[in-house]
C-alpha cells in the first residue's frame, strides 16, 4: 500500500530527472539491435518479424537459397527498415510496406543482371506469413488480406483519444452502440464497465486478453468488467465484427474485443496525465512506469500504473439537474416519498406533515427531487501491476509467463433512502397503537424520505489477478502453444444508510411488539422532516454488503500450420483442445431473507462447472491467390447443461488484385452463466411504467381502474433458473475490401451483417407489467392489491423470444506524405442499423426497435441509433502532431407518457462531439500532449424516459468540455 501511495510522487521525480539524461528512441524494434542466428534467410526474416512486431510476406523460393551469418542488425530509433535492408543486401530482394505493420518481400528492381537469378515461382510454392496472428482465427493470415472484418486500434491511436480507461476508449466506436460501455452508477449499477457490439447485450460480446478468454464479472456474471484491465499496458485493441463461436466458443455471438497487452519493451518510461472538465469537476490523473530488459534469450517487462477520476454530480449538469423534466417536454419523475411524508389515511385523504408539525393535504407537486443527491458519474480509481517475460529454452521453443494484478474502487452517492410502507419488503403497516400514531387506525400507505439518515453511499472494490504461463514453438511448417491460466476476481460492494426491513417492521408496531424485551425502538414515520431521532436511526440503519469470488482456470493446446501444398497454394489448418473450470460464490447480508430497503444487492449465488472443448479450422485455396474456402468448428461440453457444436463456413474471392469479396455463415451460442442458473431470489425497487396508471386504464383488460400514477418504482423479485437453455444464433455476413493500386495509401471496406438470435435469456419485469395490463396475462407473476396497484413482480430468468439484427459497416482510410518527414491520415467509420426486430416472447409480435430508445433499466434495449459514425484527420510533421476527431450518434424516437397522462412519441436529437489533440516530441524521448474532448461542449440529448439523469448514460458522455495534458519520457 505504501508503495502505491508514493508511486505518483516517484514518477514526478523521475520525469524531472529524466529530462537531463541522454537521448534514446521510442522503438518498435529493440533499441539494442536485432539478434539474427546463422541459418536460412527465411528463418532470419521470421526472427526479424517477431522482434519488430511486423508481418512479413515472402515466397519461400525467394529466400530458400540464401544463408545468413549470426549478426546483430542495427535498428536506429527502433526502425526496422535499416535492419531489413542490411539483411537483404546479399540477395536480389527488396521490400515494400503493404499495411500499417505489414511488409512484402519483393524482387529488387535494381538487381545485378549478372547475379544468380531468382527461382521461377511455381504454383506449389508457399506464401508464408510471419509476425502477429489475427483476431478471429487460429490460422496465420496476412493482416492486409482482409480475411476478417477486424478493426485495429494501435497504441498511437489509443493515445490520440485521450482516454484513460478502456471503457472511455470504446464508447464512441461506431460498431459499439446500444448497450455500449459506461461506468456510470445508477440505482441498479454495480460499478462495472462492459462493452457490446451490434446493439446486442454485453453478454453477446466476448472479451479476450492476448487472444485468450478471461473471467466474467463476479456480480452479474454476464460479461467482462473492463475496469479490471488497465489501459496503460494495452499495446492495441482488435475488434472482430463477426460471430466467432466456432473459433472461441460461448459469448462470441456479436463479435470479439481482443485486448493485446504490451510485451516487447526495452528501457525505462514514465508518463503522467492530468485532466479536468470545464465545470471544475471530473478531475482525472494517471501515472505509470514501464521498464523492460532483454538479451538474446530472455525478455522481461514490468508496468506499474495508477488512475484516478473524480465524480460528476447530477445537479451540476443542465440535462440531469432535476428529475422533473416537464419543462423539456418530458414527465415528472420525482418521488412521492418526501421528507414531510405522504400519509394515506384513506384512498381519498392523503396528508403531509409540515415542519411546524401540522398536517395538510398532500399535493401532486409535493415530490422529492433525488437528482440533488445523486452521482451521475462515479469517482473511480485503480492501481495495477503487470509483469511479462519469456525465455528461449531451445532453438524452436519459447517459455512465456505473465501476471496482472488490479485493485479498483468506485464510489457514488444517491438520494436518502425512501420508505413505501405499502409496497416495500415485509409488514410495514403502522399499527394504530404505535406511540406516534395519532390517527387511531392502522395506516398502510406512508411514503417517507428518510433524510435524517443522509445520502446513501455506494462503494465498490475489486481485486483481480491473472496468471498465464506456457510454452510455444514450431517444427517445420507448424507452430504450437500450450497455455495454462488462472484468473480470479474478488469483489465487495457496500451500500450505507439503507434500512433493515425487520427492524423497521417491529418499530412501526405498538408496545405489545415493540418494547424493551424485543430491544425495539419505536419509529416515527408520521412526523415532519427531522422528527426521527438518532436513537431511532441507529435502530433501523443498515448496511448492505455483497461479496463475490469468481475463478476460472484453463488449459489450452493449439497447433496450426500447413497440412498440404496443392496447385492453388497451401492448405492451412489449426486444431486444439481446451479444458476450463468456472466457479462463482456470491453472498449478500440481506436481513432475514428480505433485501434492505433502499438497497439492490443481488441474490446469493454458488455454483461451478467444467467445460471441455475441441476446435479446428481449415483454409483451402481453390484458385491461386484469388479464391479460398475457409471453415471452422468448435464442439463444447458443459457438465451443467450439455453439448453444443458450432460451425463456420466462409468464402473469399479476389476478382482483381485490388478487390476482395468475403462472405460467411456461422452459428453461435451463449451458455447461461452460473449466475443465470444458480442465483437465489432477491428483491429491489425497479423503475418501471405500469400501463394501469394511464388515464385510459379502465379500458385495459388487466386493470381494475386507474392505479396510483405517482409511483415510478415497483418491488421486483429476480432469481436464476437451473433449467435454462443456451441462447443460439446464426450470422450471415458479406463484405468487400478495396485497395486501389492507383491511389496509394487508400483503403475502403463495406460489411453487411444479419444476426438472428433465439432463446434469449432475460428477466423483463416491464414486459410482464405490459402483458398483465394489456392482456391480463401473468397474473401469478404480477401481483396487484384490491385497488389495482402492483405490490410485487416475480421475474425469474427464462428463455424468451428472439432478435433479428441487420445492418452494415463501412470504413475509408487514406494516408499520404505531402512532404519530407510529414504524414497525413484521413479516416471515416460508419455503422448503419437497418432493422432490429425484437420478440419479447413466443406469443408476442415482433417490434422493429431501429432508431428508438427504451431504457435498459426498465427492460428496454437502450439506444439503437440508425446511424453512428466517427471521422478524423491526423497530421504529423517532424516533432509535431495533431488530431481532430468527430463522433456522431443519430437521432432517436421514444415513447413516453406526457403531462396529460397520455402516451406519446418524441424525438431525441442527434449528437456529436469534437475532440482535438496536439503533440510535440523532442529527440524521440520527451513527448508533450495537450487536448480537449467535446470541444463544443455538447450536452447529451434529453430523453424523457431515461431513468437515470434524463439521458442514456450508456451511449453519451455527460462530462462536457474536458481539457487534458500529459508528459511522457523514455530512457
Amino acid at each position: 500500500m505504501g508503495i502505491l501511495l508514493t508511486f505518483k510522487h516517484w514518477i514526478k521525480i523521475s520525469l524531472a530527472t529524466a529530462l537531463i539524461l541522454p537521448s534514446a528512441a521510442l522503438a518498435q524494434c529493440p533499441e539494442s539491435g536485432i539478434q539474427i542466428s546463422s541459418g536460412s534467410l527465411s528463418q532470419a526474416l521470421i526472427s526479424l518479424g517477431k522482434q519488430c512486431k511486423i508481418s512479413l510476406l515472402v515466397r519461400t523460393s525467394f529466400a530458400a537459397n540464401y544463408r545468413v551469418n549470426k549478426q546483430l542488425l542495427q535498428s536506429p530509433q527502433g526502425r526496422f527498415e535499416p535492419a531489413l535492408t542490411e539483411l537483404l543486401k546479399e540477395a536480389p530482394l527488396s521490400f515494400k510496406k503493404v499495411g500499417p505493420s505489414s511488409v512484402a518481400i519483393i524482387e529488387s528492381s535494381t538487381a545485378d543482371p549478372t547475379s544468380t537469378p531468382l527461382p521461377t515461382p511455381t504454383q506449389t510454392e508457399e506464401v508464408t506469413v510471419t509476425g502477429q496472428s489475427l483476431t478471429g482465427s487460429h490460422l496465420r493470415h496476412f493482416q492486409s488480406d482482409g480475411y476478417l472484418p477486424v478493426d485495429r486500434l494501435s497504441r498511437d491511436q489509443l493515445e490520440m483519444t485521450g482516454a484513460q480507461t478502456i471503457a472511455d476508449l470504446l464508447q464512441f466506436l461506431p460498431a459499439i452502440s446500444g448497450n455500449s460501455t459506461s461506468t456510470s452508477v445508477s440505482q441498479e449499477s454495480d460499478g462495472t464497465a462492459t462493452v457490446s457490439l451490434r446493439n446486442l447485450p454485453a453478454s453477446s460480446t466476448l472479451v479476450l486478453i492476448n487472444g485468450r478468454r478471461i473471467i466474467s464479472d463476479g456480480f452479474n456474471g454476464e460479461a467482462t468488467d473492463l475496469n479490471t484491465i488497465p489501459l496503460s499496458i494495452v499495446e492495441r485493441v482488435e475488434i472482430l465484427k463477426d460471430g466467432a463461436s466456432a473459433v472461441y466458443g460461448s459469448d462470441a455471438i456479436a463479435g470479439v474485443v481482443n485486448i493485446i497487452l504490451q510485451k516487447n519493451f526495452e528501457g525505462l518510461a514514465v508518463k503522467s496525465y492530468y485532466g479536468q472538465a470545464q465545470q471544475g469537476d471530473r478531475r482525472s490523473e494517471s501515472h505509470q512506469l514501464t521498464w523492460g530488459w532483454k538479451n538474446d534469450r530472455a525478455q522481461v517487462m514490468l508496468n506499474l500504473s495508477q488512475t484516478r477520476q473524480a465524480e460528476v454530480m447530477s445537479r451540476n449538469r443542465g440535462v440531469s439537474e432535476s428529475a422533473d423534466s416537464r419543462n423539456e417536454g418530458g414527465s415528472d419523475q420525482r418521488s412521492s416519498a418526501i421528507p414531510e411524508g405522504f400519509i394515506a389515511i384513506s384512498k381519498d385523504e392523503i396528508l403531509t406533515n409540515l415542519s411546524s408539525g401540522t398536517y395538510q393535504d398532500w399535493s401532486p407537486e409535493d415530490k422529492f427531487d433525488y437528482s440533488d443527491y445523486s452521482s451521475a458519474i462515479p469517482a473511480t480509481q485503480s492501481d495495477s501491476f503487470y509483469i511479462a517475460g519469456n525465455l528461449d529454452i531451445g532453438e524452436s521453443t519459447l517459455a512465456f509467463s505473465e501476471f496482472m494484478g488490479v485493485r479498483s474502487t468506485g464510489e457514488a452517492a444517491s438520494s436518502p433512502t425512501p420508505v413505501f410502507t405499502r409496497f416495500d419488503n415485509g409488514d410495514l403497516t403502522i399499527s394504530a397503537d404505535n406511540i406516534y400514531n395519532s390517527f387511531g387506525q392502522d395506516i398502510y400507505d406512508v411514503r417517507r424520505r428518510i433524510v435524517e439518515l443522509g445520502a446513501r453511499t455506494q462503494e465498490n472494490r475489486a481485486n483481480t489477478w491473472r496468471i498465464n504461463t506456457g510454452l510455444k514453438g514450431f517444427w517445420d511448417d507448424w507452430q504450437w502453444e500450450l497455455n495454462a491460466s488462472t484468473h480470479q476476481t474478488h469483489k465487495k460492494e457496500s451500500l450505507s444508510n439503507v434500512i433493515d426491513p425487520y427492524a423497521l417492521s417491529i418499530g412501526l408496531k405498538g408496545p405489545d411488539t415493540c418494547n424493551e424485551t424485543t430491544s425495539c425502538i419505536p419509529i416515527n414515520l408520521l412526523g415532519p422532516s427531522g422528527s426521527i431521532s438518532q436513537e431511532q436511526l441507529n435502530f433501523i440503519r443498515g448496511k448492505s454488503v455483497t461479496t463475490s469470488n469468481s475463478r476460472m482456470t484453463s488449459l489450452t493446446f493449439i497447433t496450426d500450420g500447413i497440412i498440404k501444398r496443392i496447385a492453388a497454394g497451401n492448405i492451412l489448418a489449426a486444431a486444439g483442445l481446451e479444458f476450463r473450470r468456472e466457479s462463482v460464490n456470491l453472498y449478500s447480508n440481506d436481513s432475514s431473507g428480505l433485501s434492505f430497503i433502499g438497497g439492490h444487492a443481488p441474490g446469493s449465488t454458488k455454483g461451478s462447472r467444467i467445460i471441455k472443448e475441441a476446435f479446428a479450422e481449415i483454409s483451402i485455396p481453390l484458385s491461386p491467390d484469388s479464391l479460398w474456402l475457409d471453415g471452422a468448428i468448435r464442439t463444447s461440453h458443459y457438465d451443467d447443461f450439455g453439448d453444443t457444436s458450432n460451425p463456420k463456413l466462409a468464402v473469399r474471392w479476389k476478382p482483381i488484385e485490388s478487390v476482395l469479396i468475403r462472405g460467411s455463415y456461422t452459428t453461435g451460442f451463449r451458455a447461461p452463466t452460473l449466475t443465470d442458473m444458480n442465483q437465489e431470489g432477491y428483491q429491489t425497487q425497479e423503475f418501471l411504467f405500469d400501463p394501469c396508471t394511464s388515464s385510459n386504464a379502465i379500458s385495459l383488460p388487466g386493470c381494475q381502474g386507474q392505479a396510483d400514477s405517482s409511483r415510478v418504482q415497483y418491488l421486483t423479485e429476480f432469481s436464476g433458473n437451473p433449467d435454462l437453455k443456451p441462447e443460439t444464433s446464426r450470422t450471415l455476413s458479406l463484405g468487400v475490401t478495396w485497395q486501389p493500386a492507383a491511389i496509394e495509401g487508400f483503403s475502403g471496406t463495406f460489411d453487411l451483417y444479419d444476426i438472428k438470435e433465439d432463446k434469449v435469456i432475460a428477466t423483463n419485469p416491464q414486459f410482464l407489467l405490459e402483458q398483465n395490463a394489456y392482456f391480463n396475462r401473468y397474473t401469478d407473476l404480477v401481483i396487484r392489491d384490491g385497488y389495482g396497484d402492483v405490490t410485487q413482480i416475480y421475474a425469474s430468468r427464462i428463455n424468451q423470444g428472439n432478435r433479428e439484427i441487420r445492418g452494415y459497416d463501412t470504413a475509408f482510410r487514406y494516408e499520404f506524405h505531402p512532404g519530407v518527414n510529414s504524414h497525413i491520415q484521413l479516416a471515416l467509420n460508419i455503422s448503419r442499423t437497418l432493422h432490429y426486430l425484437n420478440q419479447s416472447s413466443p406469443e408476442s409480435t415482433k417490434q422493429d426497435l431501429t432508431g428508438t430508445f427504451t431504457d435498459i433499466l426498465t427492460g428496454g434495449a437502450g439506444s439503437l441509433p440508425k446511424w453512428k459514425a466517427n471521422a478524423g484527420i491526423y497530421w504529423k510533421k517532424g516533432p509535431w502532431g495533431a488530431g481532430y476527431t468527430v463522433h456522431y450518434v443519430g437521432g432517436l424516437e421514444e415513447s413516453y407518457t406526457n403531462i396529460e397522462g397520455i402516451e406519446d412519441n418524441r424525438t431525441i436529437s442527434d449528437w456529436s462531439a469534437h475532440d482535438l489533440q496536439l503533440t510535440f516530441t523532442a529527440n524521440q524521448r520527451l513527448k508533450l500532449t495537450a487536448g480537449v474532448n467535446n470541444l463544443l461542449d455538447r450536452s447529451p440529448p434529453f430523453a424523457s424516459t431515461a431513468v437515470s439523469n434524463n439521458y442514456d448514460y450508456q451511449t453519451y458522455d455527460l462530462t462536457g468540455r474536458f481539457f487534458y495534458g500529459s508528459l511522457s519520457f523514455k530512457l
